[in-house]
């Protein structure tokens, strides 16, 4: 992963974590000033800015991931051998599926 897409990926991460307590705080505080019908601005400002938030948090960790397996494929080095004796079949049957008789024969 070079360094311009980690701190990307850090960014959209500690942003969305930012966003989730944001709201989570404001939602709080609107939750105490406002007494029984606080809970349902609470919830009114904490779930959009929860959602909102987790979308970039996953998808700051999804580039992390992206990279890492990236990372990891070529360091294996994987190839697709096929030995000497062995021959690669393919259905060529034209996807109709089965054995039975060809419908266009019956005529």
């Amino acid at each position: 992963m070079d360094r311009s897409a980690a701190w990307d990926a850090t960014l959209r991460i500690v942003f969305g974590l930012f966003i989730v307590g944001v709201g989570n705080a404001v939602g709080g505080f609107l939750a105490g000033t406002t007494g029984i019908a606080g809970l349902a601005l609470y919830l009114l400002v904490a779930v959009p800015t929860f959602v909102y938030g987790m979308f970039y948090v996953v998808i700051g960790a999804g580039m992390v991931v992206e990279a890492a397996t990236e990372s990891a494929l070529e360091a294996a080095d994987l190839t697709v051998e096929v030995g000497d004796g062995e021959e690669i079949e393919r259905d060529d049957s034209g996807g109709d599926g089965g054995d039975g008789p060809d419908p266009a024969e019956d005529g």
